[in-house]
C-alpha cells in the first residue's frame, strides 16, 4: 500500500506492470502485445490495471494511440521515465511484473535483460514470453512461460496469477531465491574461476 500511494496507484486494483524502454534499436518490446492483452483481460478482470514504467515520449505517445485505438487507453497507464532508486518501490506496487518481447533474433539469441533480475529480486511473479535467453534464468518453477507473440497466451499467463494468490506468492519466492545465483559478485566469481 505504501509503495502504491508512493506513485499515486489505486489500491483497489490488481496492477500488472512493465519496467523499461519500449523499443530497442527500433525493435518493439512487446508492449503491443500487452496492450492486446489488457483487450482480453478487461473481460474477465474488470479490476486489472497495466502501468508501463519507462519509454521516450515519441515511444510512449506511439503506444497511447494503440490503447486509445483498442479502447484501453483508460486501463493502460503510462508512467514514463522514473529515477532508477524508485525501480524498486514500483516494482513492489504490482501484483504480476511482465516481459512480452517478441521472438525475434535479438530477444530469442542476444539479450540478458536487466529487469528480469530486478524483478527476481523483487519477489513478486512474472510472467513473460518463452525464449532461449530467458531459459537460462527463467523456468516453470519460478516464473510463467508462455507462447511468444500471442497476445491471449499472454493474458492467459497473466490470469493465472491474478486468480491464484498461493502459485504467486510460490514462482515469487522462488525467483527471489534463485536471483542469488546472479549478482555482480557470484557472476564476477565466476569469470574469475573460469579464468583460472
Amino acid at each position: 500500500e505504501e509503495c502504491r500511494r508512493r506513485f499515486g496507484l489505486p489500491l483497489d486494483k490488481k496492477i500488472i506492470g512493465y519496467v523499461g524502454q519500449l523499443k530497442t534499436m527500433g525493435m518493439g518490446k512487446g508492449i503491443d502485445l500487452l496492450i492486446e492483452a489488457m483487450v482480453v483481460l478487461r473481460k474477465s478482470h474488470p479490476d486489472a490495471l497495466l502501468v508501463i514504467v519507462g519509454g521516450t515520449i515519441e515511444d510512449i505517445e506511439y503506444y497511447k494511440n494503440i490503447a486509445k485505438h483498442r479502447g484501453v487507453d483508460d486501463i493502460v497507464i503510462f508512467m514514463g521515465r522514473k529515477d532508477h532508486s524508485e525501480i524498486s518501490y514500483f516494482l513492489k506496487a504490482c501484483d504480476v511484473l511482465t516481459m512480452p518481447f517478441p521472438n525475434i533474433p535479438h530477444y530469442a539469441n542476444y539479450m540478458s535483460p536487466l529487469k528480469m533480475f530486478e524483478y527476481m529480486a523483487s519477489g513478486k511473479p512474472i510472467v513473460l514470453t518463452d525464449l532461449p535467453t530467458v531459459r537460462e534464468v527463467l523456468n516453470s518453477g519460478n516464473s510463467v512461460l508462455v507462447r511468444p507473440d500471442d497476445s491471449r497466451e499472454f493474458a492467459r499467463g497473466i490470469e493465472t496469477l491474478l486468480k491464484d494468490d498461493v502459485l504467486s506468492k510460490r514462482l515469487g519466492s522462488q525467483a527471489l531465491n534463485d536471483v542469488k545465483n546472479y549478482t555482480w559478485n557470484k557472476r564476477a566469481d565466476k569469470i574469475v574461476n573460469f579464468i583460472t
